[in-house]
């Protein structure tokens, strides 16, 4: 089962840097590339289990139906962030490198 599926509304992202610090969901980089073993897709799974009705979305339970097939095919779930999109501030006079001599 190699399938792709594109979070647009990005909700799940979202969902990912709102969980508590220890969360294995806030491992998942927006901008780096995220893999999860079978044993942390364990905890995976059931942290989005204990999620309430309204936050499990499509794609929260496709994520729960392919972690659950990674989990018993001893695979991985692999999640690939987006470097382009990684937000930069814009330049500044205030963060200018002066040098003196």
């Amino acid at each position: 089962m190699a399938a792709t599926h594109e979070d647009r509304k990005e909700t799940f992202l979202a969902l990912c840097e709102a969980s508590p610090e220890g969360s294995i969901l806030r491992a998942v980089n927006r901008y780096g590339d995220t893999m999860f073993n079978a044993m942390q897709l364990k905890r995976f799974v059931e942290e989005l289990n204990r999620l309430p009705a309204e936050k499990k979305n499509s794609t929260v339970r496709k994520l729960i139906a392919a972690a659950e097939f990674a989990i018993a095919s001893f695979g991985y779930l692999y999640f690939v962030g987006d470097p382009q999109e990684r937000w930069t501030p814009p330049p500044s006079s205030n963060h200018q490198h002066n040098e003196t001599k």
